[in-house]
């Protein structure tokens, strides 16, 4: 089937007349090949190729070394892949020859058909000592570079074993682990017949997730191609949508980064939201002739930052002159993008002050700018207005502080911008409606899917009931006969007041009863068993009456 997709079969002698010995696990042929035929530049009218001596310096550069570990190893070959290497070569003639550096690439990222796609099974590779090692069972190569590796197991057998396998061989404990294979591959794949999960370099198991392929379409037909004679399985579904030539650049162009000391691959939901949104912002709105704007509705633990660090990402790699903004409404979730954000090659700038924002706006100098939106206020009463129509302001939690002065003066500021809300739980209500602040929906992963999905736990309800009696008779009694001498003014004066003063008691009351019923809970149910609690409430004031309840009881 992989080789329906467009893979070349290798067997293990062409593999092994290629790599030149075991430990080594480069194509180092296909790979010179592919870098001499794909690379030119231009000088003076003339095109030239790289030397012979600077393809042999490249290959030796993308072979990083693992002195510092493999997940180091591994960003330092990501950012070749992706930027390439910067080389010197002489050109030009007579007196205008000259010494300059020009740009080699890996892969072609723009032209997927122009680079060389290889399979080979049973990959025997040795430890560094040459007496052990490990056989992973597929190993999938863009030019001649070791980018996926299957690990299968029998239908009866259950995937987990081959998440365990993968992670058993980058680890340097392993007597046969094989780190120098596993700094390359992008993507890690665990299956048997009926079920697949995948991941990246570095991940623990509890993060092996699954693919849901939304391209039905698409899906579809690439399976009329891969899979004749037989019906389709989830692991035909899976590899297809994870491991097709176009695909696989693409999750590893735009959908792997580095979060601090993590490598992370998108899940699909982050995947086909970025597609989706890329859709929408590539389309006009009719009536402003503006880019369409729109809701991203994630559930909570989804990963919506770094969905939006992959957006921003694809945005700034695709549509020239274009500027990211990242707006929240809380300074800990200001700084929480950020950090996110500083994880990667993007280089994100913080506003730390209206006129700090005023700054970064105006002069230019940063492609991605995250502010809380009360900075706005400052930014709107300068003056200022940005009119281009390639701003992309990301909102996150936009179903909060977007719908008064403040939204409205930042969409001063940004007239012409696209607006992407991105929320956990978008606001229906008619005066306060998400979907008609932001746009048209654009991808929804609601709380089901995440349980569905294994990736979130179920929320599970027991309902709690605090009775209270208040003998309402005679207190209307007692308040007629001490209000009968007011007049009708002074009567209603102190009814708003004592309804308010009942409320407050009534609200004293009410904690303390329910204060009472979560230590008991608390208490037979929960402690030293290792879960927490949390309490959530209206108002702070009620959140301090539930601590004082709450220390009062020990």
């Amino acid at each position: 089937m992989l080789a329906k997709l467009g893979y070349t079969l290798l067997t293990n002698e062409e593999c092994d007349k290629e790599r030149g010995g075991k430990y080594n696990v480069l194509l180092k042929d296909v790979l010179r090949t592919c870098l001499r035929e794909m690379n030119t530049f231009e000088y003076g009218g003339i095109m030239y190729r790289f030397s012979p001596a600077n393809i042999e310096r490249a290959i030796d550069e993308l072979d990083a070394s693992l002195s510092d570990g493999l997940l180091k190893a591994s960003e330092k070959i990501y950012d070749a892949l992706l930027l390439g290497r910067d080389l010197p070569e002489t050109v030009g003639s007579g007196s205008d020859k000259r010494t300059l550096s020009f740009n080699l690439h890996f892969i072609d990222w723009q032209h997927p058909e122009n680079n060389v796609y290889h399979v080979a099974r049973e990959y025997y590779v040795s430890n560094e000592t040459g007496d052990d090692g490990s056989r992973p069972d597929i190993v999938l190569f863009v030019n001649g570079i070791p980018i996926g590796i299957i690990e299968c197991k029998a239908p009866d057998i259950d995937e987990d074993l081959a998440v365990i396998q993968h992670i058993r061989n980058q680890n340097k404990e392993y007597k046969g682990c094989i780190p120098q294979l596993y700094k390359f591959a992008q993507i890690l794949v665990a299956t048997n017949k009926n079920s697949v999960k995948y991941a990246t370099v570095g991940t623990g198991k509890k993060y092996w997730t699954i693919w849901k392929e939304e391209n039905s379409e698409w899906l579809n037909e690439q399976l009329m191609q891969c899979v004749v004679g037989r019906k389709p399985t989830e692991q035909d579904r899976a590899l297809i949508s994870l491991l097709s030539p176009d695909r696989l650049l693409k999750l590893t162009r735009y959908f792997t980064l580095y979060d601090a000391n993590v490598k992370k691959i998108a899940r699909y939901q982050q995947f086909f939201a970025v597609e989706q949104i890329i859709k929408t912002i590539e389309t006009n709105d009719v009536v402003t002739g503006n880019r369409q704007s729109g809701v991203v509705w994630h559930t909570q633990g989804s990963g919506k930052s770094l969905t939006m660090v992959m957006l921003a990402k694809y945005i700034l790699e695709n549509i020239k002159g274009s500027k990211v903004v990242l707006v929240t409404d809380r300074t800990e979730l200001d700084r929480q993008i950020e950090q996110t954000f500083s994880h990667t090659r993007l280089k994100p700038a913080r506003a730390t002050s209206g006129k700090n924002l005023i700054d970064l706006l105006e002069k230019n100098n940063a492609e991605i700018v995250t502010a809380l939106i009360n900075k706005f206020n400052t930014v709107e009463n300068s003056g200022l207005k940005i009119l281009s129509c390639d701003v992309f302001v990301l909102v996150d939690e936009s179903h909060r502080t977007n719908y008064g002065n403040l939204a409205a003066k930042m969409r001063l500021v940004f007239p012409n911008a696209c607006y992407i809300g991105f929320t956990g739980t978008p606001l229906m209500r008619k005066e306060k409606n998400t979907m008609a602040k932001f746009g048209k929906l654009i991808h929804c992963y609601t709380i089901r899917d995440g349980v569905n999905d294994k990736a979130i736990v179920p929320l599970i309800y027991e309902g709690r009931f605090v009775e209270q009696s208040v003998d309402e008779n005679n207190i209307d009694r007692w308040f007629a006969q001490i209000t009968k001498r007011l007049s009708e003014k002074q009567t209603e004066d102190l009814k708003a007041k004592w309804a308010q003063l009942k409320r407050i008691t009534s609200t004293e009351e009410r904690i303390r009863f329910i204060s009472l019923d979560i230590n008991t809970h608390f208490l037979e149910g929960f402690k030293n068993s290792g879960f927490k609690a949390m309490l959530a409430c209206t108002y702070k004031r009620d959140a301090v009456r539930y601590l004082q309840c709450f220390e009062d009881m020990g």
